[in-house]
């Protein structure tokens, strides 16, 4: 059995952030390998993709892994990871180019060379690029911009990821974009219909284009009742995807925070109205622990075993555990 590999490692950026502000001596804060690692490590995950979204934030991130000893490995492709030393934790970057750097399409070439792995388009939101999941003016699409992105993107090696967007832009990206397509972190909308989960028609559709989505802890986005959301609830999306397309389209996108009262203004933002129970203050209160049985990363390890008790195979369950990811990356490299 492999490490566990968590493709969307959530709101950990935040969190990282903030402590490094408020250290008395920030450039020697090491939040993930004292606060992240150990309950990652915990729940059997060797690796993890963090989110960036500007050069600061990459160099924080790079920092950290530069003083952690070794226990850190910045993995630019798969072989990184495969290759890093027993017993480190291979840290992945994925960029949120929807924020500042939205529409320098130069800019991807050096995130391609610095060792950026993923494009994310959206954060629930209309912005410079596509139209997001949570727009109450209808599904829209792809700008200009976000189509010249498009394009761009296909011609460095890097993975372009389709989460928080709305449907339209959805489709707008599978007719523009001719490579392989994910979905870092989403549900089955037949499970739970939700604007955040994959419809029917789109979960075919990442796997037609050789992409995984990664499942997501979210308590809101796995059952209409948030708060009695439980591990069971989340393999029922995961099944229902597993019967659709298969274990080598799945993965594990777990949406966590251990701080999620510093996401309060983000998660007002994605959601103003509260209309997607992300916003209001309810987004806080179930952003605080993942579903029963699975509350936290440090119980990431039982997804794999209630898989293998649904009926997968231990090689299903290594697919799902990072294998299917790592596969993809590999094609994105070759």
């Amino acid at each position: 059995m492999g490490d566990v590999i968590n493709i969307y490692a959530g709101g950990v950026i935040h969190d990282v952030l903030y402590r490094h502000l408020v250290w008395v001596d920030g450039g020697k804060a090491q939040v993930l390998r004292e606060r992240h690692v150990p309950r990652w490590k915990e729940g059997g995950l060797g690796g993890a993709v963090v989110q960036v979204a500007a050069y600061d934030v990459i160099a924080t991130l790079l920092s950290e892994i530069d003083r952690s000893e070794g226990e850190l490995v910045f993995c630019r492709n798969r072989a990184d990871f495969d290759q890093r030393p027993d017993g480190s934790f291979g840290l992945f970057m994925s960029l949120e180019g929807h924020a500042t750097m939205a529409g320098n399409l130069d800019a991807l070439h050096l995130l391609a060379e610095i060792g950026i792995t993923a494009f994310t388009f959206s954060h629930n939101l209309q912005n410079l690029l596509c139209t997001g999941c949570n727009e109450r003016y209808g599904d829209g699409g792809f700008t200009h911009i976000g189509k010249a992105t498009l394009r761009e993107l296909e011609t460095v090696p890097m993975m372009v990821d389709l989460v928080h967007m709305s449907r339209g832009s959805f489709w707008d990206a599978l007719d523009i974009y001719d490579g392989d397509l994910f979905v870092s972190h989403s549900n089955a909308a037949a499970v739970f219909e939700h604007p955040r989960n994959l419809t029917d028609d789109q979960i075919r559709a990442v796997a037609e284009r050789n992409g995984v989505i990664g499942l997501n802890t979210f308590r809101g986005y796995v059952s209409a009742e948030p708060r009695k959301a439980t591990l069971s609830d989340l393999i029922d999306h995961a099944m229902h995807m597993y019967d659709l397309v298969g274990a080598e389209h799945l993965s594990i996108g777990a949406d966590y925070s251990s701080a999620p009262e510093l996401l309060h203004n983000v998660l007002d933002f994605v959601d103003p109205e509260g209309a997607q129970g992300v916003g209001g203050g309810e987004g806080i209160e179930i952003y605080h622990s993942g579903p029963e049985g699975i509350e936290d990363e440090s119980k990431l390890d039982k997804i794999g075993a209630a898989l293998a008790e649904r009926g997968l195979s231990q090689e299903e369950v290594d697919l799902v555990n990072g294998e299917s990811y790592l596969r993809m990356l590999d094609r994105v490299h070759s």
